[in-house]
């Protein structure tokens, strides 16, 4: 729980609101690197906002990598629209950036290169960032490459490199 007015429930963890969701994801790979279970859920709390229960309920069981996705978000085409495959992918441009604070990289291209993730043309991404995910995607990186990429966050609320966090983890574990 990162926000101004805490919940007090069991096994609810408290947090500094910085970096979006995202530094606190991450932080739940670093933390359990080496105990993470072989599939989890790896979400916001408000999950549905992404997905509709109904959709969820249909791939909440399955054992693999899998982006959390509505298939009714809104696409506009040149810039955001589903393949064929059902992933949503979007321009990649950099459009929301100026929306945000910059501090480390200015365009998902920058931070690409960093990382050595690839950079095409139209990113595909769960947005939400939600994912099904298993302990041998999360693997494919080690536990210093999280830490990294958190480490970029923790200047502001609303950092710019969250939104570049949230279009990588496709990339990172399709």
């Amino acid at each position: 729980d990162r926000s101004d007015k805490p919940f007090y429930f069991p096994n609810i963890i408290h947090t500094k609101n910085v970096g979006q969701v995202d530094y606190d994801k991450l932080g739940y790979l670093v933390d359990n690197y080496d105990k993470l279970p072989d599939v989890f859920l790896w979400s916001k709390t408000n999950l549905f906002k992404s997905i509709s229960k109904e959709e969820f309920d249909i791939i909440k069981d399955r054992r693999d990598f899998t982006p959390l996705l509505t298939k009714t978000h809104k696409t506009y085409m040149l810039v955001c629209w589903y393949d064929e495959n059902g992933m949503y992918r979007e321009v990649n441009n950099s459009w929301y950036a100026n929306q945000f604070l910059k501090k480390y990289f200015k365009t998902f291209d920058d931070w690409a290169k960093h990382f050595k993730i690839s950079s095409p043309a139209y990113i595909p991404f769960a947005p939400g960032g939600n994912y099904i995910l298993t302990r041998e995607r999360v693997h494919r990186y080690p536990k210093e490459f999280y830490e990294e990429m958190r480490s970029y966050l923790p200047y502001a609320k609303e950092p710019v490199e969250a939104q570049f966090c949230e279009r990588s983890y496709w990339l990172l574990w399709h």
